[in-house]
């Protein structure tokens, strides 16, 4: 009888060709891990992943455990997946996410705690005032108390600018500013450093690396919006950039790019890139050229962003092209390739081998100044240095 080889037993497999005696001498000859390249200039790696990819226990699993330091869940944690009526939270796929992090000691980065595009219907349909804010308090509070001393930061409230609002203060118009005014933001920090004194409170954006006019103007927003919480004594530690790249797109000035990160560290907070990878969706058709362009796109963003000593962590968003956003065509449709081929944005292919986008990651992490590890990375860096 043939026997069947469950998920866990390839799990298993997978881990122990890792480490078994007569692997050990492949595994010296192959290049090191983007975690070990980073982590040896005081950056912390990790990937974006899901519950299911993780619970499947199969290569893809033991590749994440292989590269990465750090790990985020991309929808797991996000309110609208948690809570479909008022007073109900499922726990139940976050905590294994947790847990995995926990058994492997991978850093976790919580993702996140309140954005516009993820929230419970119920939520829209509360009273004005009063019951949306006790509601937005509670899922903050609830989020951080239950993962205390195992998420060692928090985007806690995801993509809060829109310059086109026409606001003074450049707030995007969501039901949080809707329901319970401009103080939302300041509210829901003060509630996330109440619930986890040590955990890093992040102002994650989208839209802040090309050299455009909209760029430029939500730079100025973002940065503008930071210094308003400093010195409103708003509980933040870092800025998270997303980084969602563009082949072929919009223009890119690394002087220009370099001198926001540079104001952001003169208000003493940390930088984060948190959501790396490339649509190429104006790149050939042919594999190398594309992946060339991909590659050439990680290395002009990086060697500029890396520059920067207050940058501690880089997250891709996703390790491999079979577990992608992008492939899967979730949203952003303008970032579609058009001829119906699977776009290639991250630094492994579906098969798992690695392409140019890797080789470009390796060499920015070889190529950065080193730097002692932020108040904020350092204990998940120590999580790293005793996995090895």
């Amino acid at each position: 009888m043939v026997p069947v080889l469950t998920r866990r037993s390839a799990m298993a497999g997978a881990l122990a060709a890792l480490l078994a005696p007569g692997s050990r001498q492949a595994a010296a000859n192959a290049p090191p891990a983007l975690r070990d390249l980073a982590a040896a200039k005081g950056i912390l790696y990790g990937s974006c992943v899901q519950g299911a990819q993780l619970a499947a226990e199969d290569d893809f699993t033991a590749l994440v455990l292989r590269e990465c330091a750090a790990i985020v869940p991309e929808n797991e944690m996000k309110w609208q997946w948690m809570s479909h009526r008022p007073d109900e939270e499922d726990f139940s796929i976050p905590d294994r996410i947790v847990d995995f992090a926990t058994r492997y000691r991978l850093a976790l980065r919580g993702h996140n705690l309140l954005w516009y595009w993820r929230t419970p219907d119920w939520f829209k349909a509360l009273p004005r005032g009063q019951s949306a804010e006790s509601a937005m308090v509670r899922r903050v509070t609830e989020m951080c108390r239950r993962y205390r001393g195992r998420v060692f930061c928090w985007d806690v409230v995801n993509e809060p600018i829109d310059v086109e609002t026409g606001r003074a203060d450049a707030l995007r118009k969501t039901v949080f500013l809707d329901e319970i005014g401009p103080d939302y933001l300041d509210l829901a920090h003060r509630a996330a450093r109440e619930a986890d004194p040590a955990a890093s409170l992040v102002v994650n954006e989208y839209g802040i690396v090309y050299d455009t006019p909209a760029a430029e103007q939500k730079r100025t927003a973002v940065l503008r919006l930071l210094e308003r919480m400093k010195r409103n004594a708003t509980p933040v530690d870092a800025l998270g950039v997303q980084a969602h790249l563009d082949i072929g797109g919009d223009p890119f000035s690394p002087p220009k790019f370099r001198r926001f990160l540079a104001d952001v560290a003169a208000l003493g907070l940390d930088i984060q890139i948190t959501e790396l990878d490339a649509t190429d969706e104006r790149a050939p058709a042919e594999i190398a050229a594309r992946d060339g362009l991909v590659a050439d796109a990680y290395a002009r963003f990086l060697d500029a962003a890396l520059d920067e000593p207050a940058l501690g962590v880089v997250v891709t968003w996703g390790l491999s092209d079979r577990h992608s956003w992008i492939v899967r065509h979730e949203c952003n449709a303008q970032g579609w390739r058009k001829d119906g081929l699977p776009s290639r944005p991250l630094p492994f292919d579906a098969a798992l081998a690695r392409k140019r986008a890797w080789t470009a990651l390796a060499a920015a992490f070889r190529a950065a100044p080193p730097r002692p590890p932020g108040k904020w990375a350092a204990p998940a860096l120590a999580l790293h240095h005793a996995r090895r």
